[in-house]
């Protein structure tokens, strides 16, 4: 990677940090989503282990296959727990690919698409074009080969928790398109 001495700051550490950037649009971890083998499992730890509040289950379906999942949350920390429930389903192929753990990182932005369309300029692929429900606008990034790395930008305006249009409208761009 070439690094242009106008925008970078070489420290003693041999960290580059770029000093004419704009500062990332990201706010905060709306929350962690994990892939799970089992969510019955995963449900128990959750609540009895850790003290998280189970705040809602779903079931998600898409065209052909679909995914069980449960949001938790505790002092503003948020979780969501996915199995899939056939082994076509993007989170089955994507345990399968990368073993359970850490599905992606939603990150808070004010302006999804304005995120997005500088992220693709930068070199970010997407799996999925921004996603737009009362309340709730989403886009999720490919999952990065080095790193693992898989992120949502998410922006809320009234909705706190997940849109099922939202949902169902991410798992069919998923499955169209043999993402996970």
């Amino acid at each position: 990677m070439e690094i242009d001495s106008r925008d970078t700051e070489l420290h003693d550490q041999g960290v580059v940090r770029t000093t004419n950037a704009t500062p990332p649009p990201y706010r905060r971890i709306d929350h962690i989503a994990l892939a799970v083998a089992d969510i019955e499992q995963a449900i128990a730890l959750f609540q009895n282990v850790l003290g998280f509040d189970l705040k809602r289950r779903l079931h998600v379906r898409g065209a052909t296959t679909g995914m069980l999942s449960a949001e938790f949350e505790a002092n503003g920390v948020k979780f969501v727990v996915c199995q899939g429930t056939e082994p076509e389903s993007q989170v089955s192929r994507l345990v399968e690919n990368f073993g359970v753990g850490l599905a992606h990182v939603a990150l808070e932005v004010e302006d999804v698409d304005e995120t997005v369309g500088e992220l693709r300029r930068k070199g970010l692929d997407f799996d999925t074009n921004v996603i737009r429900g009362p309340g709730l606008t989403q886009a999720f990034s490919s999952r990065c080969s080095n790193t693992g790395l898989s992120f949502e930008f998410i922006s809320r305006h009234g909705e706190d928790g997940f849109v099922d249009a939202n949902i169902q409208d991410l798992f069919q761009q998923l499955e169209q398109s043999g993402k996970f």
